[in-house]
């Protein structure tokens, strides 16, 4: 890097911090400070979950992916695209009716306070050692590189004590305005880094001849490394559903909506862009397998790219859209776990406490998170990728979670009880296969087999539990009507009526299958 692009980004770094701190610093209430007043449109919404999904991590991890297996990982995505058009099409309405701030408070409602305390030390967790710590360990490494000057651990200190200060002062309001300039630049800087990939590649003759057979092919075989075809079945749907139903790092910018429509309209525009990633980051990572052969490292393969193909300026720009993504991940992640540890844990334990006394346990406790996160960072690179760090954590812990939360929208007689031992049941499960598959080869399948097991067996205790459960109370049957989905409340025929909606999510719909098609 030189002098070009050091302005580039110390200039993008200041006008986020300016966006940051622009707005209003004294909130009143909880929701103007965690939900932005509940005021977001669908433009907003949708930039700023695409800016939370495509964090520093997502980058780098997807492209190393794709070095190492070809345009497989990117099942990820187009199965992400079809959550996000169930998500606005058949859940939003119940979700948003309901008037929560966060899926643990839905749960409490739905089930009890066990559920609700469950989920909300199991999210807080997630977000530390997965969100958080995988964006600031892309940062870290890939900064470091650039700007010898810095350590990974400078790296990491000054990206938490960045976005922290923004998110502590100014909520998820700041966080919307920092990250609908941040979701621009993330653009910019990935249609920079694959036009040159793009042009590097044209100069080759007969590229394929260098990629195994099936790198650009979607759905493989038994015994593929990345994504065997059963694993489009039995793990990614379960994964995407976390992702984006159960998962509040995501959910909470469709809660902060000012209306229904501006959360689906928010949810199928993020659909549309998510199209895109196919081009920006899955081929670049492709072509790099060509270009540049027998890296070890894949997790380095973005910064490869960035430093071999990207000339002044344009290096600039590029680098300027992973800070951004990192720093949209990271104030997203941190304001996550905030909300959950305030509104779910301290509000409930200490009910006289007020707005203004809640908001400052908030700013505090984004503290303790940001050391947290910034200490575990560091063990990331004990595993081969970081898309394999992440995906593998999750097959192997959130589907009990996902299984009890869907099940409770969709039948309305689960009960507490149900619920919470199906929970304990289902994370005995997993931690078993865990200990299992390092002892017995029968149980070291791939990772994406385990979801599917797992939930079955929650489904049938959550059955079983409920049949013999004598709790099923008045309260039971008398939930609020936005607590569960019924074809009477939220018909997803109601799509029919907005014309504008019903066209816009076909076509994404018609679009992501046409794509899956062509590249089986």
């Amino acid at each position: 890097m030189v002098g070009v692009d050091y302005t580039i980004l110390i200039v993008t770094l200041a006008t986020i911090l300016f966006l940051g701190l622009a707005g209003k610093r004294n909130h009143d209430t909880l929701e103007d400070f965690f939900l932005g007043s509940r005021n977001l449109n669908w433009l907003k919404v949708g930039a700023s979950l695409f800016a939370t999904n495509f964090s520093a991590s997502a980058l780098v991890g997807i492209t190393g992916a794709a070095y190492l297996t070809g345009i497989a990982i990117y099942n990820y995505e187009w199965i992400g695209i079809l959550a996000l058009i169930f998500m606005a099409i058949v859940l939003y309405k119940m979700l948003l009716g309901s008037g929560v701030f966060t899926i643990s408070e839905y749960l409490n409602k739905r089930y009890d306070h066990r559920v609700m305390i469950f989920y909300s030390i199991f999210m807080i967790f997630m977000i530390i050692f997965i969100d958080l710590a995988g964006a600031l360990y892309v940062g870290g490494l890939i900064l470091s590189a650039l700007i010898p000057s810095l350590s990974v651990s400078n790296i990491i200190l000054l990206a938490v004590i960045f976005s922290g200060i923004y998110v502590m002062v100014g909520g998820l309001a700041a966080i919307s305005r920092t990250d609908s300039l941040q979701f621009l630049i993330i653009i910019a800087g990935s249609v920079t880094l694959a036009y040159f990939s793009f042009a590097s590649i044209q100069l080759i003759d007969d590229f394929q001849a260098g990629l195994p057979p099936e790198s650009f092919s979607l759905i493989r075989s038994l015994d593929d490394r990345a994504v065997p075809w059963p694993g489009l079945i039995t793990g990614i749907p379960i994964l995407c559903a976390y992702f984006w139903f159960a998962n509040q790092n995501m959910l909470q910018w469709g809660l902060s909506a000012k209306s229904l429509r501006d959360a689906q309209f928010g949810l199928i525009f993020t659909g549309f862009l998510k199209l895109s990633v196919f081009f920006i980051l899955v081929i670049p990572g492709v072509f790099a397998a060509v270009l540049f052969p027998g890296i070890d490292e894949p997790d380095r393969v973005y910064l490869i790219l960035l430093t071999e193909l990207l000339p002044v300026g344009a290096l600039g720009l590029a680098m300027t859209g992973l800070v951004a993504a990192l720093l949209s991940n990271t104030d997203s992640s941190l304001h996550a776990a905030t909300t959950i540890f305030t509104l779910d844990l301290v509000r409930r334990r200490q009910p006289n406490l007020d707005d203004k006394q809640l908001i400052f346990i908030s700013r505090a406790f984004t503290l303790v998170i940001m050391i947290i996160s910034a200490f575990w960072a560091r063990e990331i690179d004990k595993f081969d990728t970081l898309f394999e760090y992440v995906q593998s954590t999750l097959s192997y812990s959130i589907t009990p979670l996902v299984t009890v939360y869907v099940g409770g929208i969709f039948y309305k007689r689960f009960t507490s009880n149900a619920a919470f031992y199906s929970l304990l049941i289902g994370i005995s499960g997993s931690l078993s296969l865990v200990i299992l598959k390092n002892y017995i080869p029968l149980f070291d399948f791939h990772y994406l087999y385990v979801p599917l097991p797992i939930c079955l067996l929650c489904l049938i205790s959550m059955f079983v539990i409920t049949y013999f459960d004598t709790s099923y109370s008045e309260r039971d049957d008398k939930l609020d009507k936005n607590l569960t989905w019924s074809v009477k409340e939220h018909s997803v025929l109601e799509i029919l009526k907005d014309r504008q909606l019903f066209i816009s999510s076909a076509l994404l719909l018609v679009c992501t299958f046409l794509f899956v098609i062509y590249f089986a």
